[in-house]
């Protein structure tokens, strides 16, 4: 499968287009939420990703795919997958969440379960193979997989068929685990990616949850890239400063910054792919 990062190459800098549909989605705790579906060609069955964005949402201002979600989900399908990108956000009335520290919807509370429920529903498609299906998620997304995937979720309680096989969680906030729990363990392999230089996600709480996961066991793996910022995997965005909450500070919002470092993004869709195609071919 490794050949298939060479056919990605000339998609790197094109801007994305990706092919697909919003369907309704049940979340597992029982709410109605949405996702956008693109497949690969061909009728399959095929592997499968469910895909858990930001704070930011995955649509833009037009209600449609955002870049950003676009862009990993034209990649995704070519290389073979149905994607299935969650959203946790329109349905229930939120917009963008990355200023709001009160948020109306969690990471490590309504969020694990919506991704069990997009399981669920590649699930019950004839083009989807029910026990090959990964799980992706981006910053606030990637908090969320971390919750989904650790042994004792309470939204693992809601599985009936096969559970993920692996996770790919980019630039998450490590800490919102390693600060409320003892002993992380994840039920699947998960590989985490964050840029060295992040300002939004310290890289340093990621380093320990990885050092004290593997010590006790666990298969997580973990890749910092040099002089990469939050959204280093974004298609075409400079980087620029943004304000944004933290969990370091109680109230008000810090100066971050976020945008493409070309060479960590490359190096981070073919790490991507090749470990997508360990764990689900």
């Amino acid at each position: 499968m490794r050949y298939v990062v060479f056919a990605l190459a000339m998609l790197l800098s094109q801007p994305a287009s990706a092919d697909g549909e919003w369907h309704e989605v049940w979340s597992a705790e029982g709410s109605v939420i949405r996702g956008w579906l693109s497949s690969p060609d061909g009728s399959g069955p095929h592997p499968a990703i469910v895909m858990m964005h930001s704070c930011f949402g995955p649509v833009d201002e037009q209600d449609e795919l955002a870049e950003h979600d676009r862009s990993w989900t034209d990649l995704l399908t070519d290389a073979g997958y149905v994607v299935l990108v969650v959203d946790s956000y329109t349905p229930r009335g939120a917009g963008s969440l990355c200023k709001e520290r009160n948020r109306p919807v969690l990471a490590r509370a309504e969020r694990p379960w919506d991704a069990i429920g997009g399981l669920q529903f590649l699930q019950e498609r004839s083009d989807v193979i029910d026990d090959k299906i990964a799980l992706m998620g981006w910053s606030n997304g990637a908090i969320s997989l971390l919750w989904t995937l650790r042994n004792g979720a309470s939204a693992s309680t809601a599985l009936e068929g096969p559970d993920f096989r692996t996770g790919v969680a980019y630039y998450p906030l490590c800490n919102d685990v390693v600060s409320r729990l003892d002993g992380y363990m994840p039920r699947v392999p998960i590989l985490l990616q964050i840029g060295a230089v992040d300002d939004w996600t310290d890289p340093a709480p990621c380093r320990t949850l990885v050092s004290d996961t593997k010590s006790q066991g666990g298969e997580m793996e973990l890749e910092i890239y040099e002089d990469a910022y939050h959204l280093f995997d974004a298609p075409n965005m400079p980087v620029r400063p943004f304000m944004a909450v933290n969990d370091a500070q109680e109230t008000g919002l810090i100066e971050i910054h976020f945008g493409t470092n070309e060479t960590a993004r490359d190096r981070s869709i073919r790490r991507t792919i090749d470990w997508l195609a360990d764990h689900l071919r």
